[in-house]
Parts: C-alpha cells; structure tokens; sequence
C-alpha cells in the first residue's frame, strides 16, 4: 500500500468511526431520558465514557511508539462496534453506562491511533495534518446525527423506545463500516520504540514547557464538546424541538467545524497557535452562555459558534503537544493529552449535572468554566505558528 492509500483509508475510517459516535451519544441521551434519567443520570452517563480512557489512555498512547498506531485503530472500531450493539440492547440505565464505558475505550483506542500516525510525520505538516484528520471527524459529526436522527424518527412505530433503537443501530451499522479500512492499513504496522517505566515518559513529558496549560484547555474543550451531544436533548425537549431538528443543529455545528478546520494552518500562520486557542476558547464560551436564552433560529447562531470555537482549539493542541516532544514519543504525548481529555470529560460532567438545574443551567456553567480555563493559555509563550 502506497503512502498515499494509507492516508486515505486512515482518514474514511476517521469519518466512519466518528460519525458512529456522534450518532450514539445522542441516541444514549434520549435511551437515557426513556428509563427516566434526571440530569445526574445523564451526566453519569456522559462521565461513563470517559472512565477507561481516563485509567488507560497513556498506556494505550505507548502501545502507538511500541507497535504502530494501525493496531490500535483496528482495535478501536472493533470496541465501537460492539458498544454500539450493546447500547442498542440496553433497557436499563446500568446497562448504558457499561455500554458507554465500552464506547469510551474504543473511541480513545482508535484515536490514539489516527493522532499518532499524523503526529509522527514532519513537524512542518502537523497543523495542516491534524487540521485535516479533525476535519474528517467533523465530517463524521455531520453525517452520524442526521442518519441516526433520520432512521430513529423513520422507523417510530410506538414511542421514542423504538426511534432510539433504530439510530442506534444505524451508528453501529458505520461503526462496522471503518473495519475492512482498519484491516487495510495493519500490514503496514511497524515496531516503534524502546518501552521505559510509565511515570518517568509522563514526567519528562509533563516538565515540557507550556505542557499543562495546554492539556487543560484542551481537556476543557472536549468536555465542552461531550456536554452539548449530553445536554441538547434535554434543551431541546424543554422547547419543544423534535429529535431530527436537534440532530440537524448538531450537524450544522460539525460544519462549521469542519470548515474551520480546513483553513486552521492559515489561522496559525496569521495570528499563531496560542492566540488562535484563546480566541477560539473564548467564542464558545459565548455560545454556550447564550444558548439558554434562545430557541431554534437563536440556537443556529449559538451552535456556528460552537463549531468555529471548539473546532479550532483541538487540532491546535494535538500539533502543539506533537511538536513539543522528540521523535518515538509521539504515541505517549498523544496518549497522555487523551488522559487529561478524559480527566476533564469524567469530572467536568459529574460536577455539571449535579450542581446545575435543568439544562439551562448546565450550559452556563459549562460556558463560565470554559470561559475561565483560556486564562491558562495565556502561560504558552507567543508564537507564529511555529
């Protein structure tokens, strides 16, 4: 297989499996809300997700340096699958947060994998590299709520028990798709690096400077991102909105991600990475404030917010955690930036969900944490993108 086809494959199973997941989330959501789950409930099951990430995410990370990211991408749409089926069966709420922990690991295996494939080409590439791979993501973001929407409102025969059933399957259905691209680019794993004891690669790496600042806001970010797939429901039925308008603005909010994505390179190379970060920080903050206050056309502006504001931000932390270590430490750096992404989306909606009232009051207070972190930023020293 040629470099190219590679890169390829990589990235239609970059869509494939995301797609799968922003369609489960959702559909968990509303799976959740039929076994009459109250916000504590759905922010358990929001936190699920992140539980073995959170344990295993640097581990995992290495195994990308010792034996080649293709494993691990493999595994990953594997584990989607199988959590996706799982969540599809589920009738009580233990079962979904089983199947929601599941999820998690194959999600975090998977992209482990896909980052450290990019992370490890040249350090002048990695900004348009993860500007692309996150863009197919958003790509899959698009595409997974609007199916899953589509199918579970198609298929309604007598309640939402039915509708969630059937765009849960439709997201299982995608997850099994990426399986024959991951197979594809296996025979070109490789051996990476030597293995040295866990804590000291985590203290070398967290000594780099300018190291925690950014996996804090990164973390904050895709925690932010995990609660609006929780949380929208929920708004959504406080006003009335129909399953396949919620699934709709989702889909909207990964456009502009995607687009934003595309040109993220240029953004760096005009105003540099940690402006870039601070700004975009910053917009979805705003979103996330005025969601409450509007309805559904408010609700297209708030969410082109969100896309542009959290879009820009993660792919900016993976190409500055990838360029600020040495070569055959790419998989442990991206493993230990998921470790802090799954830190915050374990803790952040555990705390959310319990001290917040209704919906409305989990998106303000999600837009004022937000808001805070991208003080954290302003530790990084100024760059031009380099």
């Amino acid at each position: 297989m040629t470099l190219r086809q590679a890169t390829r494959a990589l990235l239609l199973a970059t869509a494939l499996t995301h797609a799968s997941y922003a369609a489960v989330r959702p559909m968990a959501s509303y799976r959740a809300i039929e076994l009459h789950a109250g916000n504590a409930g759905i922010g358990a099951l929001s936190a699920s997700f992140s539980v073995l990430p959170l344990l295993l995410a640097f581990t995992v990370g290495r195994q990308a340096d010792q034996y080649g990211p293709a494993r691990l991408v493999v595994a990953g749409s594997v584990l989607s699958t199988v959590a996706g089926v799982l969540t599809a069966l589920a009738n009580h709420l233990a079962v979904l947060l089983v199947a929601s922990a599941l999820l998690g690991l194959g999600q975090l295996t998977s992209l482990a994998g896909q980052q450290s494939a990019v992370a490890a080409g040249r350090a002048e590439d990695r900004d348009r590299g993860f500007g692309i791979l996150t863009a197919m993501a958003a790509v899959g973001q698009i595409v997974g709520p609007v199916l899953g929407a589509l199918c579970a409102s198609h298929f309604a025969v007598t309640g939402d028990v039915f509708s969630a059933t059937a765009g849960l399957a439709a997201a299982t259905v995608l997850s099994a798709l990426s399986l024959p691209l991951c197979w594809w680019l296996f025979p070109d794993t490789t051996a990476r690096a030597e293995q040295r004891p866990r804590e000291r690669v985590a203290r070398e790496l967290l000594r780099i400077p300018g190291m925690t600042p950014t996996l804090v806001a990164g973390g904050l970010v895709l925690a932010a991102l995990d609660l609006v797939l929780a949380f929208l429901p929920a708004w959504a039925q406080n006003r009335g909105v129909s399953l396949t308008t919620v699934g709709l603005l989702l889909a909207l909010r990964a456009a502009a991600t995607l687009l934003v994505r595309l040109i993220v390179d240029r953004v760096v190379h005009q105003v540099g990475r940690r402006i870039a970060m601070i700004v975009s920080i910053l917009v979805a903050a705003a979103g996330l404030l005025l969601l409450p206050a509007v309805h559904v056309a408010g609700a297209i502006a708030v969410m082109l917010a969100l896309g542009v504001g959290l879009g820009v931000a993660q792919p900016l932390t993976m190409s500055w955690v990838a360029n600020a270590v040495r070569p055959g430490r790419h998989g442990a750096a991206m493993g230990l930036r998921l470790t802090g992404n799954r830190f915050a989306q374990t803790v952040l909606p555990l705390g959310i969900g319990v001290i917040s009232t209704g919906a409305a009051g989990v998106f303000v207070t999600l837009g004022t944490v937000l808001a805070a972190s991208s003080a954290v930023l302003l530790r990084l020293p100024p760059d031009r993108g380099g």
